[in-house]
């Protein structure tokens, strides 16, 4: 009778782990999710090397960013003003860091100084001057362009000297819709902003 039961204890468990092989497999062959991308500003598209104000020490930020922008996930607006958050494309970093790094980049290389850095910032150096940055739009609109509005405060600290505001409002057409087209769009227009601080710091 025990020699029996076991037989059939022993058959079912035989028949489970079949079971589960099968749908091991099968999860197999239906493939892994897909993982995502990952991406960072700056690498491209740099402003060449310039030596305006090669002493002149900058600190960039802080930055404030529309609820689209404050995500890793890259964002496309769509018609009707749906905001698409792309959750296979995304900011190494998240983007503040990655916008704060390409700016900071373009105005280093344009003065020529190694004295810029970003907000929130440890460095062993006083600054000339600081930008204090507020996106009011950044964005991929219909795959076809990067709308761009930007204001920007630039802030000596010597004493005695008003700040100066200036709109960094430009429309970059994409090459193509491709995450690639896109981060080229972007380094394009941060590089212009960046000579457009450059040019406010260099006064």
């Amino acid at each position: 009778m025990m020699g029996m039961v076991g037989r059939i204890w022993t058959a079912r468990a035989t028949g489970i782990g079949v079971c589960l092989l099968m749908i091991v497999l099968s999860s197999g062959c239906l493939g892994r999710s897909p993982t995502a991308e990952h991406y960072v500003l700056g690498s491209d598209g740099l402003l060449s090397i310039d030596q305006r104000a090669p002493d002149l020490g900058v600190l960039i930020g802080p930055v404030r960013l529309p609820a689209y922008l404050d995500r890793p996930q890259m964002a496309r607006l769509r018609s009707g003003g749906e905001v698409e958050l792309d959750e296979f494309s995304r900011w190494l970093g998240g983007f503040q860091t990655n916008f704060l790094r390409a700016v900071s980049l373009g105005v280093a290389r344009q003065l020529g100084s190694i004295r810029v850095t970003t907000f929130p910032s440890s460095a062993p150096f006083s600054f000339d001057a600081q930008v204090r940055v507020h996106i009011d739009d950044l964005v991929v609109v219909d795959d076809e362009l990067l709308r761009v509005r930007i204001r920007c405060a630039v802030l000596r600290e010597r004493s005695g000297v008003p700040p100066v505001f200036f709109l960094h409002e430009v429309s970059v057409p994409l090459e193509n819709d491709s995450n690639a087209g896109i981060i080229a769009a972007h380094d394009s227009a941060l590089a212009s902003l960046a000579e457009q601080i450059v040019e406010e710091l260099a006064r």
